[in-house]
């Protein structure tokens, strides 16, 4: 008779269990699926269980790059906006210096930004051939056919081409004022 509690009691422990693992995976299978597919099945969680990291070591160095590629992206796009100011403030500065003389001569309105202001075709030449390296650089990580890595390649040339869009749009306005 003391076996059968003690059946009774491990069945019980080992039903009661079954049903709350069983409950648990159930209210969180949106959470399970998501990091099956962000883990990139099976495989993917095997090696993160047993690596520490989901994707293979080519991969990893591809979304590695990629990182590091944003990161730049964000600091251009910074920079943008300080050459953008440093526009902005010249021709405020200009125009004020044509009331301060009242009569404006010939030679100020003929002159452009550039030939008033050197430095700044500088920092504008500087800032164009960053964003050549960078879209250089994107262009040079192998996407070793994964769909993840081509999308962030797409998106992070799509936003290379708008920084350098709008920074001709930037030198275009300069002769047509």
């Amino acid at each position: 008779m003391t076996a059968s509690p003690i059946i009774s009691l491990r069945t019980a422990s080992f039903t009661a269990g079954t049903i709350l693992v069983t409950g648990i995976l159930l209210h969180q299978r949106k959470s399970i699926t998501t990091c099956y597919r962000r883990r990139r099945g099976i495989g993917g969680i095997a090696r993160w269980i047993w690596l520490g990291d989901y994707l293979p070591p080519q991969l990893r160095q591809s979304m590695d790059a990629l990182d590091e590629v944003e990161i730049l992206m964000a600091k251009s796009e910074q920079e943008l906006e300080q050459i953008e100011v440093s526009v902005e403030r010249i021709r405020l500065e200009s125009v004020d210096d044509e009331i301060m003389n009242s009569t404006p001569s010939e030679d100020t309105e003929n002159s452009s930004i550039f030939q008033q202001n050197p430095e700044l075709r500088t920092q504008i030449g500087i800032f164009s051939n960053n964003l050549d390296k960078l879209a250089a650089k994107i262009d040079s990580i192998k996407s070793h056919s994964d769909e993840e890595v081509k999308q962030r390649k797409k998106c992070m040339s799509n936003g290379i081409v708008k920084l350098m869009n709008d920074l001709d749009t930037m030198i275009a306005s300069f002769d047509s004022r």
